[in-house]
């Protein structure tokens, strides 16, 4: 992954699988259908690109090694520490990593909403810092406590950042210490519009790869949910009032926007994420709108 993301060649296409209840069936079935309509790859989750946050990592690497085994389709597995111990979070890597599943997406977690069936009083042993200092001791063929492994792992190691439109000097900072600790590529929160990706290009000034989560809307009424809980101008006015407008086909124009901003995100990036990947047809839209390029 890494090899071909520092390529420097044309963006690459990836689709979020997020099957309900975890249905390893369903994420093959939704990952080859997203495969043949264009994605080169997929990331795994047990919930949205927006609640990743507190996703089950070892129910990630196994939906993540469902869709490798049974539908051949080159895999992201989203790793979470939330509510992990080291040891707990190196066993699910290793075993992982023993079914090809070495590409992953690191994030440090936050407990479940209120009312989630997840337990909320989990701890933190390590934050995403610590998760990829752990990936990147693990490829250099040691564990947590440094003993040696009888063979180095080849993990690709990604790390989740929010994009958004202003960063703080304490931000921009936190970005530095994840590509410092040995992260390999950046997977953006999703972005709307240009504007909320350029700080954060601006923070990783080509040190790694950069891919951008974009998420198609559904209407007018979502969105406008989405621009009152992010913070201000990750989600412009305009874009509501746009979909506001077309009315009855709201749809449709939320994937004319999903459109536009994976062709955008793409100028300035090494490829899109689509934050959906319920919907082959749009993948097959913005696959049109992109070079082509091939994920092995």
């Amino acid at each position: 992954m890494r090899e071909v993301l520092n390529s420097g060649g044309a963006p690459v296409l990836g689709a979020y699988v997020v099957p309900e209840a975890g249905d390893r069936d369903a994420a093959a079935g939704a990952a080859g259908a997203v495969r043949a309509a264009g994605a080169d790859f997929i990331v795994t989750a047990t919930s949205g690109p927006e609640r990743s946050r507190y996703t089950s990592t070892n129910q990630s690497i196994d939906l993540a090694a469902a869709c490798l085994r049974k539908a051949a389709v080159p895999a992201l597995a989203t790793v979470t520490t939330w509510s992990r111990t080291v040891m707990a979070l190196q066993a699910h890597l290793l075993g992982g990593h023993a079914c090809g599943i070495t590409r992953l997406v690191c994030g440090s977690g936050a407990p479940p909403p209120s009312g989630d069936r997840a337990r909320a009083d989990g701890r933190w042993t390590v934050d995403a810092v610590g998760l990829i200092e752990l990936l990147r001791g693990l490829n250099e063929g040691r564990d947590r406590y440094g003993l040696r492994l009888d063979a180095a792992t080849r993990f690709d190691i990604g790390v989740r950042i929010r994009a958004v439109p202003r960063l703080s000097a304490a931000d921009r900072t936190r970005i530095r210490t994840k590509i410092d600790a040995g992260a390999h590529f950046v997977v953006t929160s999703p972005v709307y519009t240009q504007q909320a990706l350029e700080p954060l290009l601006d923070v990783v000034d080509g040190a790694v790869p950069v891919l951008a989560t974009v998420h198609p809307l559904r209407s007018a009424a979502e969105a406008e949910s989405l621009r009152r809980e992010l913070p201000e101008g990750c989600l412009p006015g305009g874009l509501v009032e746009r979909l506001a407008r077309a009315g009855g086909k709201a749809a449709l124009e939320a994937e004319y926007l999903a459109v536009e901003a994976a062709a955008r995100c793409a100028d300035s990036t090494q490829g899109v994420i689509l934050s959906r990947a319920d919907r082959p047809e749009l993948v097959a839209r913005v696959r049109a709108a992109l070079p082509r390029r091939v994920v092995g």
